[in-house]
């Protein structure tokens, strides 16, 4: 019996929810004997050990939703996706545990990265005439696609500093993009982003609300859940977009895509400028994130999470009300870009300006 594809990606979303559920307490208990664990430090908020196993309880949720339905491992670029999530949960979970030097992580970041691209033939090509480029050559959209793969996986990473930020981060991120590629009807890239929030939901859940069943996500399933939106990323901008729903060439793929990616990329490149500024390394840990500014004016965790959700719907709205009023992909871009940093870099000199005064 054909199952209509509206009901198979709740299936999907369904049977990952459940066994990320059901495996999460193994996990948590196979954390705790190993003594795997993030311990309290300068940079830390948290007070006590905290087992760091939960992105591979979501890796195992997003594995069983898509293998409910075994027809949709027939897909070429989702095999591949798998198998750079695979080797990023694998690394950080290594660097959870042995601490990898940054230069080492990045080196195997963009090896993975390359071998992505190449594995499903997507990358960030199609400007739809942006700055007078319809397609990008090849010899350019590689480089261009591994930075941007590479920088959104380490902007996600660079998120984990509050319970529930990066999966709550996910979740909506995964939304958006899971909703374009359905109405595009490309059901392969949406049954990801399916699986993916049901994944990270059951995580959410104890992550912010848990108090001794909480685990972090750590770096492995940041790495892990960051090659995803980095995957839909090379998706929705590659050569050929299946784009039945909006016909409207009017609409922006880069600029949707940095309106989704508003908080966590230019959160990290203004802590990047601040770190070169003041002579540090961009390596360097330290609490001059926008969560470490939320949490010095008093917000909780849940509502840091809350917030930084807020700030980046607000840049998506903002472009979507400059796509509906019919503007050029130049000026929905130009849109974004603006609202991106004064939602990050504003929002941090405003905190950091009632601080002073306080």
């Amino acid at each position: 019996m054909d199952i209509a594809p509206k009901y198979r990606m709740l299936m999907l979303f369904a049977s990952a929810l459940i066994a990320t559920w059901l495996v999460y307490w193994p996990i948590l208990k196979i954390a705790r004997e190993k003594n795997i664990t993030d311990n309290p430090g300068a940079r830390k908020l948290q007070k006590r050990p905290v087992p760091v196993l939960g992105g591979v309880a979501v890796f195992f949720g997003i594995v069983v939703g898509l293998c409910y339905f075994k027809t949709m491992l027939s897909y070429t670029s989702l095999f591949s996706t798998l198998g750079a999530m695979v080797i990023m949960l694998y690394v950080g979970t290594i660097d959870d545990i042995r601490n990898i030097p940054p230069w080492v992580r990045l080196v195997i970041e963009v090896i993975v990265a390359t071998l992505l691209i190449y594995g499903t033939h997507f990358s960030i090509c199609n400007f739809q005439g942006l700055w007078g480029i319809r397609l990008l050559k090849t010899i350019w959209a590689v480089p261009l696609s591994v930075v941007a793969m590479v920088g959104i996986i380490n902007a996600v990473n660079m998120m984990d500093g509050v319970d529930g930020l990066v999966s709550g981060y996910c979740i909506m991120a995964c939304a958006l993009f899971g909703l374009i590629f359905f109405l595009s009807y490309d059901y392969s890239a949406a049954a990801l982003a399916a699986v993916s929030i049901g994944a990270l939901i059951p995580f959410f859940i104890h992550n912010v609300f848990g108090d001794e069943n909480k685990m972090f996500i750590g770096d492995g399933g940041t790495m892990m859940i960051g090659t995803v939106i980095a995957s839909m990323v090379m998706t929705l901008c590659r050569y050929r977009t299946e784009y039945l729903m909006f016909v409207d060439h009017q609409f922006g793929l880069i600029a949707f895509c940095l309106a989704v990616l508003a908080v966590p990329v230019f959160d990290t490149l203004r802590v990047i400028i601040w770190r070169l500024a003041h002579g540090c390394s961009p390596f360097r840990a330290d609490k001059n994130h926008l969560h470490h500014h939320f949490i010095a004016l008093g917000f909780s965790h849940f509502g840091v999470t809350m917030a930084e959700i807020a700030l980046n719907m607000a840049v998506v709205a903002a472009w979507t009300l400059t796509w509906r009023s019919g503007a050029s992909v130049a000026v929905q871009f130009y849109v974004v870009l603006g609202a991106a940093f004064l939602v990050t870099f504003g929002s941090a000199g405003i905190i950091k300006l009632i601080l002073r005064r306080r």
